[in-house]
């Protein structure tokens, strides 16, 4: 017994050291994006992933890279962990990694500002987007950066866009293409002297950019439209000279704009979409399960750093004595 003991002990010692030394890496990786800080923002961050890890079930090992790519898009060290929290429930909800989560909020975050959007808002819209069309949170988080940036430059809002997704996908275009033809509709119709720009002008009197800052919407806009290209006897297809650009407004168009409106009505409801969803899923054995191995791999890593100081003097006695040895 006092043999297996023994055994036991040394794999845990062993593993342990492995496991902060894995850690303490990964952590210093961390510590190059923020060059000014010293090491107890370091020991900060440091018990700040461990604890992070253990209340939502989340390996370090997958914590520690999440936190790289949110401090790499420029989110802020001190409510990095507030982000995260929001990026996890949306992947936890969204039945995907924290890495993707990080990854599509953070994109709609630097679009809009976070003076604008804040983590929380643009997940629940996102999630939104999933409940009413036919896509997922890994899908939506990987092609928001297609249409964001314009959507945001010239005034549209996030829920317009993930409103408009929703319904082209419900369709059955795909995420990707969608986005594509979300921001081909929305770059003719802001370049002023282009066949949409006109076209608009000849039914509102204003440009579209002007029109979204006298207090329109995208939604309203397409809608008109379409009850323009209805009442000439067009298609919406010859307002536009990119295809793809009229296929999104004509798609969002074709039953005279009212699905579309209902969706917009959804949008404005999304509040709580992305907390209701990681309490579904997060009430699960999965769920205890994971919790339960996060929990154990921490006490590995901190099992590690109290050993670690008595390590650290035999490998440096060995290299200092290796010609001996």
């Amino acid at each position: 017994s006092v043999k297996a003991g023994g055994l036991a002990a040394t794999a845990a010692a062993v593993g342990g050291v492995k496991a902060f030394t894995d850690f303490d890496t990964q952590m210093r990786e961390v510590l190059t994006l923020l060059p000014d800080a010293g090491m107890e923002a370091f020991d900060q961050l440091g018990d700040q992933v461990k604890d992070f890890s253990k209340e939502f079930g989340k390996l370090p090992s997958e914590v520690v890279p999440s936190l790289y790519q949110a401090l790499s898009a420029g989110v802020p060290q001190d409510n990095v962990f507030e982000f995260l929290e929001v990026a996890q429930k949306a992947a936890k909800g969204g039945v995907t990694e924290l890495e993707t989560a990080v990854d599509g909020i953070s994109s709609v975050v630097n679009a809009y500002g976070s003076d604008v959007i804040s983590a929380t808002e643009a997940s629940d819209l996102m999630f939104t987007s999933v409940r009413l069309g036919k896509t997922n949170f890994e899908e939506l988080s990987a092609s928001l950066f297609q249409v964001a940036p314009i959507a945001s430059s010239i005034g549209v809002e996030f829920s317009s866009v993930t409103g408009a997704l929703a319904n082209l996908t419900a369709q059955g275009v795909p995420t990707k293409q969608a986005s594509t033809q979300m921001k081909a509709a929305l770059a003719e119709l802001a370049k002023e002297g282009t066949k949409a720009d006109v076209a608009f002008r000849e039914l509102a009197g204003v440009g579209f950019t002007q029109f979204l800052a006298e207090g329109g919407n995208m939604a309203d806009a397409f809608v008109a439209l379409g009850e323009g290209a209805a009442a000439s006897g067009e298609s919406v297809i010859d307002m536009f000279s990119s295809i793809e650009g009229a296929q999104a407004v004509l798609a969002l168009t074709a039953d005279g704009g009212e699905a579309l409106m209902a969706t917009m009505d959804e949008m404005s409801a999304s509040a709580g979409a992305t907390e209701s969803a990681f309490e579904t899923m997060d009430g699960s054995l999965g769920s205890s399960f994971d919790r339960i191995k996060a929990n154990l791999a921490v006490a590995g890593i901190e099992l590690g750093e109290r050993l670690a100081p008595t390590i650290q003097k035999v490998t440096d006695f060995i290299v200092d004595n290796m010609d001996e040895i």
